[in-house]
């Protein structure tokens, strides 16, 4: 089994490591000279097209809609399993064209996909494809005996959502949630191999409490943790838990100055600049980038954006085509404030989906940009 793919792409490759679940960008000239160094350990992909990517690097997808929690947060609105619900052999379908086209990264959310009984075997499916594969779970059902199944299907990440300390968490999930996140935590410290990884939503009623979840995350030895602010949808809607904008920008002016020991992702952090951004168009990373698959194998640019924007659906549409609309769907007019700022090269105007839920459409600013008084 070879190690390696270079999936061709019109400013030249992108190369991932099948061990180490990583991915490079290299233009064409670089490509030639890995092509090289590799000494035939890699298998080809070609399916390059004009200015755009040829799949996306990475699938959101939610395997359930069941849940053993009714959080009121939950933009899935998760609970109770639908009829129509992907089934093995069409995930599997969708493993299949993703390793074909050149797609390696996945991850799998619902609902809670522990609920699942086919979960160990979808992992493994997805192992013997080489992906890389993470679940976001609440933690509730985690075990020991568990784990050690997950690790026999080397999963790259097992992220747990945590949302505040005992209080805030437990107003949010339920009593009794917090302790049991707790245990998940130590469960995985002791005994996952993967990467463990928190993921946090940024709240009105959690937004002074980051910074002990990131001290949480580095007490138990966790790789990375992850705060994402809320976007009012789903359960979410009514519940009048969205940050300020003010509060944002203290939110970024404080976690760019902490230190700590694990990998902290927020989404104003650029770690690489990516050799496709120019040609990006306008709009965050959705349906250009990245897609999304809910439970019943409905496909979009992003589930925020709301049923309208569906694409397709996997049961009866190829992977590949339901791509190609994506990129359509995803052409957006934008703005010219947006536009004509010094740092649109970088941010292509932020999150469309609290444009979306503020404005109405997704061409205006993104209500949290912290530079948007200043424009």
């Amino acid at each position: 089994m070879k190690r390696y793919f270079i999936v061709n792409e019109y400013f030249g490759s992108r190369v991932y490591d099948s061990k180490n679940k990583t991915e490079e960008y290299y233009n064409s000239e670089d490509t030639e000279k890995i092509r090289n160094k590799l000494h035939g350990n890699f298998i080809e992909i070609d399916h390059k097209r004009t200015n755009q990517l040829s799949s996306p690097l990475k699938i959101s997808m939610n395997i359930t809609k069941k849940c053993n929690l009714r959080c009121k947060q939950c933009f899935t609105e998760s609970g109770i399993c639908l009829e129509n619900e992907l089934n093995t052999k069409e995930i599997y379908s969708l493993f299949d064209q993703m390793r074909e086209f050149g797609t390696f990264f996945i991850c799998l959310g619902g609902g809670e996909p522990l609920t699942r009984p086919d979960l160990l075997d979808i992992l493994e499916y997805g192992k013997n494809k080489q992906l890389a594969v993470s679940v976001v779970s609440n933690g509730l059902l985690l075990t020991k005996e568990y784990i050690e199944q997950l690790n026999k299907q080397n999963l790259d990440t097992f992220w747990i959502s945590l949302d505040g300390l005992e209080k805030n968490h437990e107003a949010l999930r339920g009593i009794g949630t917090y302790s049991k996140a707790l245990n998940a935590l130590k469960l995985l410290r002791d005994n996952f191999n993967g990467k463990k990884a928190i993921r946090v939503t940024l709240n009105k009623n959690n937004f002074n409490e980051y910074r002990e979840l990131i001290k949480l995350a580095e007490q138990h030895k966790f790789d990375l943790i992850r705060i994402t602010p809320l976007i009012p949808y789903g359960r979410a809607k009514n519940e009048n838990l969205e940050i300020t904008q003010d509060e944002y920008i203290d939110f970024l002016k404080e976690i760019r100055q902490i230190k700590a020991n694990i990998e902290i992702i927020y989404p104003e952090k650029i770690t690489k600049i990516k050799p496709w951004i120019g040609t990006n168009g306008f709009g965050c990373h959705c349906g250009k980038e990245a897609m999304w698959v809910d439970a019943t194998g409905n496909c979009s640019p992003c589930y925020f954006w709301g049923e309208e924007y569906n694409i397709g659906n996997i049961k009866n549409q190829k992977f590949i085509n339901i791509w190609n609309k994506s990129l359509e769907k995803s052409v957006i007019k934008g703005n010219d404030t947006c536009k004509n700022c010094k740092h649109y090269s970088i941010c292509r105007s932020g999150c469309r989906a609290r444009s979306l839920y503020l404005f109405g459409n997704l061409d205006d600013i993104d209500p949290l940009c912290p530079l948007k008084k200043n424009k």
